[in-house]
């Protein structure tokens, strides 16, 4: 039997995309091309994780009760969100590689910032912080999703805790 999809295994996810969100660079600087591909193949991971789960839950839908259904379409939306992210990323890498260095600056065609890696570069800390929100996003969506809509705890306000007191007989208005 597999195991079910849990609150416990949304957070989980969350935690590792807020991990790699919090690791992707800022700044130019900071902008390698070898991390960004391992960037990308390890967002790759987490997307095709997310998905094999969700496979693997409805080989036996009889199986899969409406909470863990619930689970299972936060699961889903946050597999559209890895994979807007990794669309991103992979644009980071469009700009970052001097082989698709037309596509980065393509109405710039006589323009030498056409070959500016430091423009490239630039333009590739940009994608990555598009992709570190949607990572971020993607990741306190599971978090809502794994706590319950409702309070469990009851209100205090405006509950009586002592029975109601004896219906006081009506006086007539005098005027």
């Amino acid at each position: 039997m597999s195991s079910s999809v849990t609150p416990a295994t949304l957070d989980y996810l969350a935690q590792r995309l807020d991990e790699l969100a919090a690791q992707f660079p800022t700044s130019p600087d900071a902008v390698d091309l070898v991390t960004l591909t391992d960037d990308i193949g390890t967002l790759g991971h987490h997307l095709q994780h997310a998905i094999e789960r969700a496979q693997e839950r409805f080989t036996a839908p009889e199986t899969v009760y409406p909470p863990e259904r619930v689970a299972l379409v936060r699961l889903a939306r946050a597999a559209a969100g890895i994979a807007r992210a990794l669309d991103t990323l992979a644009e980071a890498l469009t700009y970052a590689t001097t082989g698709f260095q037309r596509e980065a600056v393509e109405d710039l065609a006589h323009s030498p910032l056409r070959n500016d890696s430091e423009v490239l570069r630039i333009m590739t800390a940009e994608k990555y912080v598009a992709a570190r929100a949607r990572l971020r996003h993607t990741a306190a969506a599971l978090r809502t999703a794994s706590t319950p809509a409702g309070s469990s705890t009851p209100r205090t306000t405006g509950l009586q805790t002592q029975p109601a007191a004896a219906p006081q007989p009506r006086q007539p208005n005098r005027h």
